[in-house]
């Protein structure tokens, strides 16, 4: 994914990455994710997750989580990034279209890391509290579905909180079958932000449980 930006904000970044200094949290040096979200945009930041988004899921980037803070990353480096693995990463921090992102540098594979289990949310709540955390919702699709091929396909969930969008990437393999207005659906997903729209979006098909009791 890229990033539009005029001249004069592209200068401002690499002034602003040229100044920052990088927040340290962590015993031994690096940041914790929590601690790297807080920075400015531009600041350059080394943070240390388990993949919660495996590369091509959505695109070329992944996603790590770190306790209950996670943030996506947009380029998966010389290795495709498989769930569970963890890694380091060191980058600059970017707005991808309204999602805080890190522009890597360099990423270093650690082994296998600790298990993220997704935290159960209420539709209505999926926001910028949430963003770049794995969720587990549980609603009924509200509406139709819509196809913005070639990127994918979008609905609506409901749980009487408030709806929230689930992006159905190409890359996630997921079927369409049986989206329909009503539908119970159960859902893991990637708190995601596509510019002023907040989505939950699943990575496999085995995210994506559509009902009668979606079970």
């Amino acid at each position: 994914m890229t990033i539009p930006r005029s001249f004069a904000a592209l200068v401002a970044l690499s002034l602003a990455v040229l100044a920052a200094p990088t927040a340290s949290a962590r015993p031994g040096g690096g940041d914790t994710i929590a601690v790297a979200r807080r920075q400015a945009l531009g600041s350059t930041v080394t943070v240390r997750g388990t993949v919660t988004v495996p590369t091509n899921a959505f695109d070329p980037g992944f996603a790590v989580q770190e306790g209950s803070a996670g943030i996506y990353v947009l380029d998966s480096g010389d290795a495709a990034r498989a769930l569970g693995d963890e890694v380091q990463i060191t980058g600059t921090l970017v707005d991808n279209f309204g999602l805080l992102s890190i522009q890597p540098s360099s990423i270093t594979a650690l082994g296998r890391g600790p298990h993220i289990t997704p935290d159960k949310t209420d539709t209505g709540a999926v926001g910028e509290a949430t963003e770049g955390q794995l969720l587990r919702l549980s609603g009924h699709m509200v509406g139709d579905l819509f196809d913005d091929s070639p990127f994918g396909f979008k609905l609506n969930i409901d749980d009487g909180s408030g709806p929230i969008q689930i992006f159905l990437f190409p890359g996630s393999g997921i079927s369409t079958a049986g989206l329909v207005d009503g539908v119970k659906i159960k859902v893991v997903c990637f708190s995601n932000q596509f510019e002023t729209t907040f989505e939950c979006d699943p990575r496999q098909p085995a995210d994506f449980k559509v009902g009668p009791g979606a079970d």
